[in-house]
């Protein structure tokens, strides 16, 4: 039988923060921006208006979201600039 884990109380927030600090002293605080997470979006389309943007994203190598998400900038709609970018991890992206 494995022994058990041992017990390790955590830090304050006050401790974990001067921790930090003596650490990395030239690193600035780290701010998370929570307010435009991403949330899912489902809507249809034909068939072949599908085939149309599958066929423009693996032409351009990227995901079909992000060919949506240009068209949409194109068209005057303030898009994240993080739904600009292709997310498509490397192993999945059309060649």
């Amino acid at each position: 039988m494995k022994a058990p884990l041992k017990a390790r109380s955590r830090p304050s927030p006050e401790e974990a923060v001067r921790i930090a600090a003596e650490t990395a002293p030239s690193l600035p605080p780290t701010r998370l921006t929570r307010n435009d997470k991403q949330v899912p979006f489902s809507t249809r389309f034909r068939s072949s208006t599908l085939d149309a943007i599958e066929q423009r994203a693996r032409g351009e190598g990227i995901s079909m979201k992000l060919v949506i998400c240009r068209a949409l900038a194109a068209a005057g709609v303030a898009v994240a600039p993080a739904d600009l970018q292709d997310g498509t991890p490397r192993r999945r992206r059309a060649t």
